[in-house]
């Protein structure tokens, strides 16, 4: 038991435990236990997608527009698919 042991919480051993969880929590899928890549991680959504978003401000004629809209939507539908809900599958019928 933890408690019976209080020198044990602040051990540089248990804190080094914890921050390893913590980086696992953070890159591994709760539902399936894959490794998200780091571009569709939620930790990373602003500096992946930051500067497509100021590309698509910037962007001064159609073409570079519907570039970086296409690039912009991938990247969001990748997020949102990587961090989706995995315990509960959704059937076509539902949809």
């Amino acid at each position: 038991n933890w408690q019976l042991m209080p020198h044990a919480v602040n051990s540089p051993d248990n804190r080094t435990l914890w921050e390893a969880k913590r980086i696992s929590d953070a890159a591994v899928h709760p539902d399936t236990g894959e490794v998200i890549p780091r571009p569709f991680r939620m930790s990373g959504y602003l500096f992946y997608n930051g500067p497509v978003a100021v590309a698509m401000v910037a962007s001064q004629s159609t073409l570079p527009l519907l570039f970086f809209s296409w690039i912009n939507q991938s990247q969001t539908a990748l997020v949102n698919y990587y961090n989706r809900n995995a315990c509960a599958p959704m059937s076509n019928e539902t949809l």
